[in-house]
C-alpha cells in the first residue's frame, strides 16, 4: 500500500513540476525535427501539417497528404531521416505493446509535446508505474546499447525488426540480468525494471519511452523522434 501511495504522490508531483501546457494546435504531434513539428490533424481532413512551435500557423505552403509515401522507402543512411505519416502506419503494423507490465492504453498520457526545463521538448512518453515494475520490449528486435547517462540514467536502446526505428527505454532502476549488447529479444521480453535514474524525479518512477526514425543504427543515440502515443491510442 505504501508503494502505491508513494507512486501516486510521485506522479502528482511529477505532473506539477515537469508538465507544461502543450503546443496549442488541433491534432496530435507525429514527429519533431528541430523547431518544426509534424502534426496530424484531428479533424476530417486526413492531412498532416508542419507547424512552428507553440503556433497553429502552417509553415511555408505545403500540407502533406496523410497517405504520402515513405513507409517502404530505402534507407538513406541518415541518422535522422525525415518522418512522414506513413512511418506512423509502419509502426502501427508492428503492433507494439505498451512496454510496462500492467499498463493499459487508457492509462497513457501524451507527453510528447511537453517541455522539460522550460526549453526543450520531451519528444517521448513518460509511462508511470511502481518502481521495479517489469519493462517489456515493445517489439522484437536487437539490443543496440546498454547506456548510463546523467539525463537518461540506465537506458536500453533496441532496434525494431525492420532496423528503421530505435526504441529508447530510459530511467530504469536496473537492467534485466544477462541482457547484453547485440542480443536479440522477443516482443514482451523483460529488458529492465522501472526506476528513476538519471534526472528523473525520485518520487515519480516511470519509463521514459522514445521512438526515433534512424537509418544508421551505428549512431543509435540519434534519430528523428516520432510520437508513439497514436500507436497505442489511435484516434477515430
Amino acid at each position: 500500500m505504501r508503494i502505491y501511495a508513494a507512486t501516486f504522490i510521485g506522479a502528482l508531483l511529477f505532473s506539477l513540476i515537469y508538465t507544461t501546457k502543450p503546443d496549442s494546435h488541433p491534432g496530435v504531434t507525429l514527429s519533431r525535427s528541430g523547431d518544426t513539428a509534424l502534426v496530424v490533424d484531428s479533424g476530417s481532413t486526413g492531412t498532416t501539417r508542419a507547424l512552428a512551435p507553440n503556433s497553429a500557423a502552417v509553415i511555408g505552403e505545403t500540407v502533406v497528404p496523410a497517405d504520402s509515401g515513405g513507409a517502404r522507402y530505402p534507407s538513406n543512411g541518415s541518422s535522422a531521416p525525415p518522418v512522414v505519416p506513413a512511418d506512423l502506419e509502419a509502426l502501427k503494423s508492428e503492433r507494439l505493446i505498451i512496454p510496462v507490465a500492467g499498463v493499459v492504453a487508457k492509462d497513457l498520457f501524451d507527453s510528447f509535446d511537453e517541455t522539460r526545463g522550460g526549453v526543450r521538448h520531451h519528444n517521448a512518453l513518460d509511462i508511470m508505474a511502481a518502481r521495479n515494475t517489469p519493462v517489456l520490449a515493445a517489439v522484437a528486435g536487437k539490443v543496440l546499447q546498454l547506456h548510463n547517462s546523467a539525463a537518461g540514467g540506465l537506458t536500453v536502446y533496441l532496434s525494431d525488426p525492420t532496423s528503421r526505428f530505435v526504441m529508447m527505454y530510459g530511467h530504469l532502476d536496473s537492467f534485466k540480468p544477462g541482457l547484453a549488447k547485440g542480443q536479440s529479444v522477443k516482443q514482451g521480453d523483460i529488458i529492465g525494471f522501472v526506476g528513476s535514474t538519471g534526472n528523473a524525479n525520485p518520487l515519480a518512477p516511470h519509463l521514459h519511452f522514445q521512438v526515433t526514425r534512424n537509418d544508421n543504427l551505428n549512431e543509435w543515440w540519434k534519430g528523428t523522434p516520432i510520437n508513439p502515443f497514436p500507436v497505442f491510442r489511435p484516434q477515430g
